[in-house]
């Protein structure tokens, strides 16, 4: 998926979920993808949903699998 595309994907979840804070703007996107920023709970959700990941797997590569 391209950034443009889970932006979009990010929009359509955040509007069924009525909750802004699930918007993944394709620079957010870069910048957790490039510079390790850490993303929000609520991004994080939200990039589960998308790659259909459990959540449970996107913590641990930021050391919180246990």
């Amino acid at each position: 998926m391209t950034l443009r595309d889970v932006h979009k994907a990010s929009l359509r979840l955040a509007a069924r979920h009525r909750n802004g804070r699930l918007v993944l703007s394709p620079g957010r996107l870069s910048m957790i993808e490039t510079k390790n920023e850490v993303p929000s709970i609520f991004r994080l959700y939200a990039l589960s949903i998308i790659y259909r990941r459990d959540i449970k797997q996107l913590l641990s590569f930021y050391g919180l699998d246990k």
